[in-house]
């Protein structure tokens, strides 16, 4: 199918890194609709799944963009950045060592695999700052997220063609959370009474570090 025809215009929802993703393939589970309808009450079942769809399609394209990001500017945790995350994560699942459910080498792989992927998340979010600053917010699973570096990062991978998103309505969704406005953006203390902005000019948080 071409893709001007109402068949396709129906089912290609975007282009990613040149292979299309589908409407199909971004659908929910039944589940997942029946969990966040709990959440969500006042919304309509269609409507969830019109936010769980747009929602897996902004999972999809964040995961390869900062995926190609890493890649391109060869970004890999060391040895130390992923010990400091261990040592997080350790602390949050202390309980499922009595817990009886997993063997030792089991809750090992598992909490390694999850120092792993904090420890690269906490470097790609770093290089993302050092070379496009903007807003950084705390998020529960990234304390430093760099909000302002994405959507530049985004912008940019769309200026190259690397994504392109058909459907108006998963297009404007997308766009509309990259470019959300938060309410909590961390910010420089006030340094004087003529001061009322500053930069952040350094990134000096490492993996796992508390954020006050």
């Amino acid at each position: 199918l071409g893709i001007n025809t109402p068949q396709a215009a129906n089912e290609i929802i975007a282009r990613l890194f040149n292979k299309s993703i589908s409407n199909t393939e971004l659908q929910p589970s039944q589940a997942d609709v029946y969990r966040f309808q709990s959440i969500l009450t006042d919304k309509s079942e269609k409507e969830v799944r019109a936010i769980l769809a747009q929602r897996a399609l902004g999972n999809k394209i964040t995961e390869s963009v900062l995926s190609d990001f890493a890649d391109k500017n060869a970004i890999e945790p060391n040895e130390s950045e992923i010990q400091s995350a261990y040592s997080v994560i350790k602390l949050w699942t202390v309980d499922l060592d009595s817990d009886g459910a997993y063997q030792d080498e089991e809750l090992e792989r598992y909490r390694l695999a999850m120092a792993e992927g904090m420890a690269k998340s906490w470097k790609v979010s770093k290089a993302l700052y050092e070379a496009y600053g903007g807003d950084v917010v705390f998020q529960q699973d990234n304390p430093l997220t760099p909000v302002g570096a994405y959507q530049k990062l985004f912008e940019q991978y769309r200026e190259k063609g690397e994504f392109v998103i058909y459907d108006p309505a998963f297009k404007a969704a997308f766009w509309s959370s990259v470019k959300m406005k938060y309410a909590n953006p961390i910010f420089m203390p006030q340094l004087g009474q003529t001061v009322e902005e500053s930069t952040l000019v350094r990134w000096i948080k490492k993996v796992g570090d508390n954020v006050n």
